[in-house]
């Protein structure tokens, strides 16, 4: 299983990048995952729907089925060394992972943030990064990067 993490501030085209890189994995047959980090549980508790409504009352679970998607809501700490190894062991090819900047795996930045600005990696001590993008300019170069970089499994 090849782990890829996805990481820069707000609105520098992470999630951008990650929804390139799964639809050309799911057009070549590879399975893939996503894990999103968020740093709210406000994120899944808006009351928009339903099932959001269940889990803000206080579910341990709130599990949503539709007619091809079933989606489950866990109160618990996530433990992401646990998710990745069910992930391996479901035969999951690649996992790309936004966020946790923090984390060893190999990972790319992206250094401009709509907000933010440029940042320069060097003065946030990000490790293992692989390659830096600017999403405004690099869209092409990333996913040419990603393709080789994904070639191996």
């Amino acid at each position: 299983m090849k782990i890829l993490q996805i990481t820069g501030y707000k609105n520098s085209g992470k999630t951008t990048a990650v929804n390139h890189m799964t639809r050309w994995l799911k057009g070549n047959n590879h399975s893939v995952a996503v894990i999103k980090h968020h740093h709210s549980d406000d994120v899944v508790m808006t009351n928009r729907t339903d099932s959001e409504s269940y889990t803000r009352s206080g579910a341990d679970y709130s599990i949503l089925n539709t007619p091809n998607t079933s989606m489950q809501v866990k109160r618990e700490s996530p433990d992401l060394e646990d998710q990745l190894d069910r992930l391996n062991k479901a035969g999951i090819e690649f996992v790309l992972i936004e966020g946790y900047k923090e984390l060893e795996y190999p990972k790319v930045f992206m250094s401009y943030s709509f907000k933010k600005g440029h940042t320069n990696v060097d003065n946030i001590g990000l490790r293992n990064v692989l390659k830096t993008f600017d999403i405004r300019y690099d869209g092409e170069t990333i996913m040419n990067w990603f393709k080789e970089w994904s070639s191996d499994i």
